[in-house]
């Protein structure tokens, strides 16, 4: 009996599953530490579950709405992987070029972070990704390592020079621009350096979009390690200021929700800020923590760390809280 040709394209295709369906693991750490009354109601009874322990370094995590899938890296494994909601998980992009951060594209499509090509790419999460940009005014890019979509659908990411300085998660070389810098891609896709930072990382905006977050984290000493704001004004960011600071560690990754809560990675798990900077929460992680991001209804925060993919259920916690910052009158689907 002879086998199509088409058989062996189609089945290189298929994503590669690593767990099967199934239940979460119950993990046990340590109660969240609550510093301020406005998120008692948000922590109240919610425990991390393990998803996937099997990974190299976990990073990037990105909610994909059109799959109801939780996008994340595994970096120095070289591969992009996908949580589904039976509990699977599978490769959706395999021997990648040390890919970093993920978004989802206003039309469905994923946007990556690669550290060995030094460049931001696209992929449908299936097969291959390919490069959009390389370079920036005239010099290539870094190794770009988060990226978030704006609220005008432009793409901004920040490019330190990590990549370029871990064999295990990059190719070594030196900066060609010699600048560290937050950049975007706008309609004309073409990148433009927005604003020079040391050693920038994590990314966001505010619900309303007038407002930038970046995190700054020097290796080496050369500067503040910290998370600043700009304000944005469709144009240029301006006002550059100290938002937060994390008590340990580094404010590697983050995500803001709609009620302008940030929630920063750190050395202790998760810390969590308010529109002003007031620090409310700690929530310890089960291990080491790089990065978090919530699926589109904010009723479940998913971390990642180390091997690891974890998620805090909040439903009802968040909607409480919603709730009540609205006096009743918020309508949210879960």
């Amino acid at each position: 009996m002879s086998i199509p040709l088409a058989t062996p394209l189609a089945l290189l295709l298929l994503p590669a599953r690593l767990r099967p369906p199934g239940p979460p693991v119950p993990t046990d750490v340590p109660p969240p530490m609550i510093h301020h009354a406005d998120a008692r109601a948000v922590f109240d009874g919610a425990r991390f579950v393990t998803l996937y322990d099997q990974a190299s370094w976990s990073e990037g995590p990105a909610w994909w709405p059109r799959e109801r899938t939780l996008v994340w890296s595994d970096i120095v494994g070289r591969r992009v992987l996908g949580w589904r909601e039976d509990g699977a998980v599978d490769v959706l992009l395999d021997a990648t070029p040390f890919i970093n951060g993920n978004a989802v594209l206003p039309d469905g499509g994923l946007v990556h972070c690669e550290h060995g090509r030094r460049a931001i790419s696209r992929s449908e999460g299936t097969g291959v990704a390919t490069p959009i940009a390389w370079m920036a005014e005239g010099s290539r890019l870094n190794a770009p390592n988060d990226v978030i979509v704006g609220p005008d659908g432009a793409i901004w990411f920040s490019d330190p020079t990590f990549g370029l300085e871990n064999p295990r998660q990059g190719v070594p070389t030196r900066s060609e621009s010699g600048r560290t810098a937050i950049c975007r891609i706008g309609e004309d896709g073409v990148v433009r350096r927005m604003t020079d930072m040391t050693q920038p990382n994590g990314l966001a905006f505010s619900p309303d979009g007038r407002t930038f977050y970046a995190s700054q984290t020097p290796e080496h000493g050369e500067g503040e390690v910290a998370i600043h704001a700009f304000d944005w004004n469709g144009t240029a960011l301006s006002n550059q200021r100290r938002f937060a600071m994390v008590d340990d560690g580094i404010p590697d990754g983050f995500t803001v929700d709609r009620r302008g809560w940030l929630w920063s990675s750190s050395g202790k798990g998760i810390e969590l800020f308010d529109a002003a900077g007031t620090h409310l929460a700690t929530v310890p992680t089960p291990g080491t923590c790089s990065n978090c991001t919530f699926d589109s209804d904010e009723t479940r925060l998913f971390v990642t760390g180390g091997a690891c993919l974890w998620m805090l259920p909040l439903a009802q916690q968040v909607r409480k809280s919603i709730e009540a910052d609205h006096g009743n009158q918020t309508h949210i689907e879960y």
